[in-house]
């Protein structure tokens, strides 16, 4: 079941900006960079009340190095990233940011540096009164609403994670035990609304439907359109092939490839009917490893530095590694990394990670030729 949420546009404004706030660049940003380093995917602390059992952080092999980088050594790598173009900073995992110490005093640093905070999370800290005061009381943050006025003061994007309209599902797909879940992630989005974040344009909200599975692929659209419709960013893509999904298991969840291509298909539509793109815009663009979002250059201008000092092409394959922080530094790594020399300037990467594997071979020319030919 939804929250109750009014819905800000049923058809699109000409200028709307298909994106959230921080994440991808546009094109004119891409050439004109090429070669920078303009956003860092990051861990930020090692604990998560959850357990989702497809993680794409548990059972990591980056993670064979037993000395988590501290917060001191996070701004030491941020300041050197600012100086080779640093714009934003993704927090992904390995834990909950949330749940994790210190997290707010790196965000206020952020904001002090002017780098946009994109944050992914479950939302069980944000949507719980009690977990709010628990980590956030000491800063006279007490509550749900509390905590999202100060996270929209810092300028941060919120990825909030909704996998299903349906409490069981949902509780599954998080490794909830509490039967609560859905209920707090709601609250979670309530708060949010009510600190203005689906507000803006870009939006800086996003639900976080992804990976879309062989448990949550009939209601993926549904959520799409009900998200997009309330200025809500939405990304929907198969597993990453990493963590708990890697070897054979991503094959286990990973949904037909006639249903994913008739997901896409929809979404794509949708967004051609109510503005969101063109369908001149999406030919010229390229279909996007998000369905319906915009195209993914993470590869052409950042890396993903893990927790433990590894730094990765991307988060989604452990094995494309790119350096160790303990080793060279954010500087010497970029210079020499696959992203800046082979990647480098190209505005859609489509996905490194799953192409051939849970996004099929063929899978993007499939799409477009069914765009290219609607009527």
């Amino acid at each position: 079941m939804f929250p109750d949420i009014h819905e800000v546009f049923n058809i699109f404004p000409k200028d709307y900006i298909n994106d959230i706030n921080g994440w991808g660049f546009d094109k004119k940003t891409i050439e004109q960079n090429r070669g920078n380093l303009l956003t860092l995917d990051i861990d930020f602390g090692n604990y998560c009340s959850l357990n989702c059992p497809y993680c794409f952080r548990s059972n990591n092999s980056v993670d064979n190095i037993p000395k988590e980088l501290t917060n001191d050594k996070l701004i030491e790598i941020i300041l050197e990233a600012k100086t080779i173009g640093l714009r934003s900073v993704k927090f992904l995992g390995k834990g909950d940011p949330f749940e994790n110490n210190g997290f707010l005093d790196f965000l206020r640093f952020l904001h002090s540096e002017n780098i946009i905070p994109l944050i992914f999370t479950k939302g069980q800290v944000i949507g719980d009164n009690k977990e709010v005061e628990k980590y956030f009381g000491k800063y006279d943050i007490k509550t749900s609403v509390d905590l999202a006025k100060e996270l929209k003061r810092l300028n941060a994007s919120i990825m909030l994670g909704f996998n299903s309209c349906s409490d069981r599902k949902q509780n599954l797909m998080v490794g909830d035990k509490t039967g609560n879940y859905s209920n707090v992630r709601n609250n979670a989005l309530i708060a949010l609304v009510k600190a203005k974040f689906n507000e803006g344009n870009p939006t800086s909200l996003a639900l976080a439907v992804n990976p879309v599975t062989k448990q949550n692929i009939d209601e993926a659209f549904e959520i799409y359109k009900w998200a997009r419709t309330r200025n809500i960013y939405c990304i929907i893509t198969p597993t990453m092939v990493s963590g708990l999904a890697k070897n054979e298991a991503w094959k286990k969840i990973t949904p037909p490839v006639n249903e994913l291509v008739e997901l896409y298909s929809k979404i794509y539509k949708f967004n051609i009917e109510s503005g969101i793109q063109t369908k001149e815009q999406v030919i010229e663009e390229g279909i996007s490893a998000y369905a319906g979002g915009h195209p993914c250059n993470q590869v052409a201008c950042g890396m993903y530095l893990t927790l433990y000092g590894v730094v990765l092409s991307c988060p989604g394959n452990e094995e494309n590694v790119e350096g160790n922080i303990y080793e060279n530094s954010i500087t010497e790594i970029w210079n020499k990394s696959n992203n800046r020399l082979i990647r480098g300037g190209k505005y859609n990467c489509s996905c490194i990670a799953k192409d051939g594997k849970s996004i099929p071979d063929g899978f993007y020319s499939i799409i477009m030729n069914n765009i290219y030919h609607a009527k």
